[in-house]
């Protein structure tokens, strides 16, 4: 199972703030920044900080956003009312994003890093960071990065789920089922996150406790009726708690 933001071929889907496919990404600071550029660029030059952003911000390839985030970054005449330590914090994160398109994880991790060092609370960034760091194989630095989003926000779902994935992929099931509860108390009927019942499912079943997982698996069905996965798990589930209890009674 991997963290959420992480597809089985191993791209990622980082929370951006540059996005433009309305894939549901956190994108509102960001949007009103692209804005606020995008009236402006109107009647300056093509060479200018401004300029790159919208540029970055219509390309499609990653190498090319990265180039024009360069552009920006190394600029020495910058206009301090429009770039200030928050603005630069955001090209950096998006810099980050671009190279983990790339699968360039130590270079996505630096850009976050150095995003962080320039707006340290920004939930958005950790997240980032704790998958890049996921992707590293750092798996502890990875569960530090959601717990300092908790820090900062204590109902932030996705940390929760992300970290949850992070210990169930690393054998620490129980303190998974225990994040995903946390979600749960919250959005028990939200349909975005039916694929956390199911998840918590699939770590009850992993450990044998199949009741347990029948019942989430419930709760995915009541949420969306035609969910094939949690179908056919629970489906198993119901068929082995039968057996487990049969054995039971006739042990």
């Amino acid at each position: 199972m991997l963290p959420i933001g992480i597809s089985s071929d191993n791209s990622m889907v980082m929370r951006t703030r540059i996005n433009r496919n309305g894939s549901g990404m956190c994108q509102n600071m960001f949007i009103h920044f692209v804005v606020a550029i995008s009236e402006l660029v109107g009647g300056m030059e093509n060479e200018t900080p401004e300029e790159w952003f919208k540029l970055a911000f219509e390309a499609e390839d990653p190498e090319e956003k990265i180039e024009y985030f360069d552009l920006i970054l190394d600029c020495k005449t910058r206009n301090p009312e429009i770039w200030s330590n928050e603005a630069i914090a955001l090209i950096w994160n998006n810099k980050g994003i671009a190279y983990s398109f790339l699968a360039m994880y130590g270079e996505a991790l630096d850009c976050f890093e150095r995003s962080l060092k320039l707006n340290k609370n920004d939930t958005d960034v950790w997240y980032n960071k704790g998958v890049a760091l996921f992707q590293l194989g750092r798996f502890e630095e990875s569960i530090k990065c959601y717990n300092r989003i908790l820090s900062i926000d204590p109902r932030n779902d996705n940390a929760w789920i992300n970290m949850g994935d992070v210990l169930e992929y690393t054998g620490r099931h129980n303190e998974a089922i225990e994040c995903y509860s946390k979600v749960h108390k919250e959005i028990e009927l939200d349909n975005k996150f039916a694929i956390v019942w199911n998840k918590k499912g699939l770590v009850y079943f992993g450990i044998g406790r199949y009741a347990d997982a029948a019942e989430c698996f419930s709760k995915v069905l009541k949420i969306d009726p035609e969910h094939a996965e949690a179908i056919e798990h629970l489906k198993i589930a119901v068929e082995e708690a039968k057996k487990k209890n049969d054995r039971l009674i006739n042990a």
